[in-house]
């Protein structure tokens, strides 16, 4: 049985959340913005036994995922979910608070996305060498 692209994605919406997504979903946009992401996140995920290919029209993979692999495919997806914000063109807007209206440093946010983004990264990485470690056990048994 093939896995439903959405099973990955409810891995990814449990890890990030955005209230854009919500408009997206209402406007129809948000599986295209979540493929983006996935498609990205396949490509880093060379260690994967399994054939990661797409069919579109179903909006499934063609092979079945176990939820290791579901969840290393959603934490590549976080990465470059946050890769996107800290290269965003308006380099992330100065947010305000309600009560003091406050401007908050975008240098540092930027700084602790960038610093989430390497944790991710080694997350990820930590993950991806598991499964591999996990796999290459299964073929010596």
């Amino acid at each position: 049985m093939a896995t439903p692209l959405s099973e990955v994605y409810d891995f990814f919406l449990m890890k990030v959340t955005d209230y854009t997504f919500i408009q997206l979903n209402e406007t129809g946009d948000l599986e295209t913005v979540l493929y983006k992401h996935l498609r990205s996140a396949i490509v880093r995920f060379t260690s994967c036994t399994k054939d990661l290919t797409v069919d579109m029209k179903e909006q499934e993979f063609t092979s079945t995922l176990d939820d290791f692999e579901k969840e290393i495919l959603a934490t590549l997806m976080s990465i470059s979910y946050t890769a996107s914000k800290i290269t965003h063109i308006k380099n992330l807007e100065q947010i305000l608070s309600d009560k003091e209206y406050k401007i908050y440093s975008t240098a540092n946010h930027l700084s602790q996305l960038i610093a989430l983004r390497k944790d991710m990264n080694l997350e990820a990485s930590n993950l991806m060498v598991s499964y591999s470690f996990r796999n290459g056990l299964d073929e010596l048994t």
